[in-house]
C-alpha cells in the first residue's frame, strides 16, 4: 500500500459555455478518414489500416521488449512527410540519438524533447502542427501541481487526460499521439487507472 495525496486538478475539459447535445447517429455526416502508414505493415493492421490523425494509442508491454525502438521507427517513417515529436521522459536526447543512429533513422524532421513535465510537453505539442508525436513513457511524465509521485494512479490519469485533449484538438491541428506504457509482472498496465 502506498499513500497518495490527491489534490484538486483542473477540470478535464474546459466548457465552451454551451451544453453538448446528443445527436442521432444516422444524422451525423460520415467523414472519410485519411489514414497514413506507420512504415510497419503489422502495426498498420493492428491500427485498422494505418494511423488516424487525432488518434490516441497506448503501446504496453514488458520493460526491454522494444516499445521505444518500435515507436522510434514509426516516428522516423512518419517524419518523411512532416515534423514528428519524440518526447522521452526516461532517456536523454543523446541516448535517443544513439538508438536512432543504430536504426539509421536520423533526419531533419524528427525532433526529440527530453522532458517529463506535462506542461512543457504540452507547450511543445501545441507549438506547431506535428504529423505524429510519441510520449515515452506514460509512467514517467508528471504534473508538478499534483503532490503524488510520477507513475501513481493520480498522475497517470491526469497526464493521459491532458495528452488526449491535445490529440483531439481541431481537425486541422489533430496530432496522433502514441504513448508507451509499462506492464507489471502480472501483465497489467502499471498502474491500473
Amino acid at each position: 500500500m502506498q499513500e497518495e495525496v490527491v489534490s484538486k486538478s483542473p477540470s478535464p475539459s474546459p466548457s465552451s459555455g454551451k451544453p453538448s447535445l446528443p445527436v442521432p447517429l444516422n444524422r451525423i455526416e460520415a467523414e472519410t478518414i485519411s489514414r497514413f502508414e506507420s512504415g510497419l505493415p503489422e502495426v498498420d493492421r493492428v491500427l485498422g489500416g494505418g494511423v488516424v490523425p487525432g488518434s490516441f494509442v497506448l503501446l504496453g508491454g514488458d520493460p526491454g521488449i522494444g516499445k521505444s525502438t518500435l515507436l522510434l521507427q514509426i516516428a522516423a517513417f512518419a517524419s518523411r512527410e512532416g515534423p514528428v515529436l519524440y518526447v522521452t521522459a526516461e532517456e536523454s536526447q543523446a541516448q535517443t540519438r544513439l538508438r536512432a543512429s543504430r536504426l539509421q533513422t536520423v533526419g531533419d524532421n524528427l525532433f526529440v524533447l527530453a522532458e517529463g513535465d506535462i506542461h512543457q510537453i504540452i507547450a511543445a505539442l501545441t507549438s506547431r502542427v506535428w504529423r505524429l508525436a510519441v510520449v515515452d513513457s506514460l509512467q514517467t511524465v508528471f504534473n508538478p501541481e499534483l503532490e503524488s509521485a510520477p507513475g501513481s494512479v493520480g498522475q497517470v490519469r491526469d497526464v493521459a487526460a491532458r495528452l488526449m485533449r491535445v490529440a483531439k484538438r481541431q481537425p486541422e491541428q489533430a496530432c496522433p499521439i502514441f504513448l508507451v506504457g509499462h506492464v507489471t509482472k502480472e501483465g497489467s498496465l502499471r498502474p491500473v487507472a
